[in-house]
């Protein structure tokens, strides 16, 4: 049997997840698992509450909530290790975008169903991304990791609109979002370097450096990304008008933007990005700089353990 250290955002999914507590608690006791339930405070606490799970020698970390929360959780238990995977994360999903799970096949917003998911789950080692180095400001210090993506441009900017947005929940959220950030459209000066090649230097609306295929809650950005491929997938798109900007936007909804003009993909290892001029970052859907100027990003293999 495992000891579950779960780690609660009651405020994911604009507060909606705090209603899924007892379910949850319910879950764990009906399948008879040893379980501390811990509510995040702050942003950041999440990442607090994973290191404290790894240093009181708990067997597996739970993070209830959405992308921020798992974020934060992935990023505490890979803090201060060397090579071995981390342990075992399982993940309730009741958060807006909710784009990680996507990969792992977990029921989102049927909090019960996950639990029983995680209690009988084998685990599974699965990528991360590194953000190695980084010219940003207000964001985090030293190397920090992603499961799902890092955005430079367009998709930052929309991640930038949905935080703000209160009234709204899950895909809407970012549904919203994106037209408010249709209204700012801005095309920057990128370089993009993939494994030493470069792939662009010139005027982009979008850079985004995936692990995981979906974006946004419906964005479907690197429709063939995968988490246990060995492969980071890097999305650029040349700078367009609004109407090209919103012709395109649907076939992104259903991953068939691939193959248009000014829309390339590239795969590799290793990638570093460089703006001429200051623009937000988001990574797994959550704004964590307000400008990035230089990223340095890579891969590791088989490194964040999932019980899925």
């Amino acid at each position: 049997m495992r000891s579950y250290f779960v780690i609660f955002n009651s405020m994911a999914s604009r507060g909606r997840a705090s209603r899924s507590r007892s379910a949850i608690e319910e879950a764990f006791r009906a399948g008879k698992a040893e379980y501390h339930l811990a509510s995040t405070e702050a942003r950041g606490h999440a990442e607090e509450l994973a290191r404290q799970a790894v240093a009181e020698g708990w067997s597996a970390v739970v993070a209830v909530g959405g992308d921020g929360v798992v974020h934060e959780v992935v990023n505490g238990l890979l803090s201060g290790r060397d090579d071995d995977p981390t342990l075992p994360l399982g993940i309730v999903p009741v958060g807006s975008g909710n784009d990680f799970i996507k990969m792992l096949d977990l029921p989102a917003h049927r909090p019960p169903d996950a639990v029983r998911r995680i209690l009988a789950a084998t685990p599974r080692q699965v990528d991360v991304g590194r953000v190695l180095r980084h010219v940003t400001a207000g964001g985090p210090q030293g190397v920090w990791y992603f499961t799902n993506g890092v955005g430079v441009g367009f998709d930052a900017q929309v991640a930038t609109h949905a935080r703000a947005i209160r009234r709204l929940r899950g895909v809407a959220i970012y549904a919203w979002a994106v037209v408010r950030a249709l209204g700012e459209l801005r095309s920057p000066h990128i370089q993009v370097i993939v494994d030493g090649k470069e792939i662009s230097d010139g005027a982009l609306i979008l850079t985004t450096v995936s692990n995981g295929p979906c974006h946004g809650g419906n964005f479907w950005l690197c429709p063939g990304a995968s988490v246990d491929d060995g492969e980071l997938d890097v999305l650029t798109a040349t700078a367009r008008s609004l109407p090209g900007v919103l012709r395109l936007l649907p076939r992104v909804m259903f991953g068939k933007h691939l193959g248009q003009p000014g829309v390339e993909l590239h795969r590799g290892r290793q990638v570093t990005i460089r703006s001429r001029e200051p623009l937000p970052i988001h990574a797994d859907g959550e704004v964590v700089a307000e400008w990035v100027r230089e990223l340095e990003i890579d891969l590791l293999p088989k490194r964040l353990t999932v019980l899925a």
